[in-house]
Order: structure tokens, then sequence, then C-alpha cells
């Protein structure tokens, strides 16, 4: 009962969406879509993604040097969905050309309305999701989009 009020109240948060992408020691990709995603410290600059611990893409971030999190507008429904459903592989999620961050060198999405890079800080294993800390080395504003937001199940627009 907690359980599912706990879902239903979490349902009438908006999120923002966002997809990450992380580069392990092996130069090896995943990516998914989130929406776990907080900034902690401006000193130093810390944010936090939350992965599922059933994730495909868990793995290499456990091992990855860092990630990108690139913020979604209204217009990237398709290449959330893209990177969300698990019946897409990693190699098909990274069988198409993306664009390559500036310091990392890790993929972004094309036309996000920007992105971060992060270098792997620590992770902590916390119920059934893994969270993931990692030090903002470098930010990238590339348009001024809006952003597409996920509330009660759907995707909505900003009016």
């Amino acid at each position: 009962m907690l359980k599912e009020k706990f879902k239903l109240f979490m349902r009438s948060v908006p999120q923002s969406v966002f997809i990450s992408i992380a580069k392990s020691i092996d130069n090896e990709f995943a990516g998914l879509t989130i929406s776990s995603f907080e900034s902690i410290s401006i000193k130093p600059i810390i944010t936090l993604i939350s992965i599922d611990k059933l994730s495909e893409s868990l793995n290499v971030f456990k091992k990855s040097i860092g990630w990108t999190v690139s913020l979604l507008n209204e217009e990237q429904e398709d290449i959330s969905n893209f990177f969300s459903n698990r019946n897409i592989s990693q190699e098909e999620r990274f069988s198409r050309e993306y664009p390559i961050s500036k310091f990392l060198k890790i993929p972004y999405i094309e036309d996000c309305i920007g992105y971060i890079e992060c270098i792997y800080y620590k992770h902590l294993s916390m119920g059934d999701h893994v969270i993931f800390f990692g030090k903002v080395v470098n930010v990238e504003i590339l348009n001024e989009k809006k952003p597409i937001v996920y509330y009660n199940r759907s995707y909505r627009k900003l009016l």
C-alpha cells in the first residue's frame, strides 16, 4: 500500500528528461533515459544520477571514466523512448552517429538543449538502484528550446 501511494505521489512530480551516456575505461559505451538527475554541490560541482540495478547500462557506468547528461527538448520524445526501450540493445543504440563532447569525448544527444560532462566520482548501492556521483568538468548550452517534461506517465510540453 505504501509503495503504491509513493508511486502515485511521484507520478504527480513533473520531471525533466535526460539521456546519460557513459564511457568505460575499456572504451565501451552505454546510455539510457533518466529522470533522476540532481545537482548536489557547487563547490565542487557534483551531480547525481540514479540507475536501476536491472539496467543493462549499469556495469558500464560502474567502470566508467565519466558520462554526459543531455537535457532533451520537447521535440525529442522519440530519442527518449529509444534510450528507455529495454528491447533495444546498447550495441544497437550506438550503431548511430552522435556528436562527441568537448572534454571527455563521450557522445551526447544532437539538438539537445545542452549537456554536461561528468567524471566518475563514486557510486552507492541504495535499494533497487545505484546512485552515481559525478564531478562536472564541462557544461555546454546549445540552444534555448523548451525541455520535454515527463508527468503522470506521459510526455508533456511546457506552455
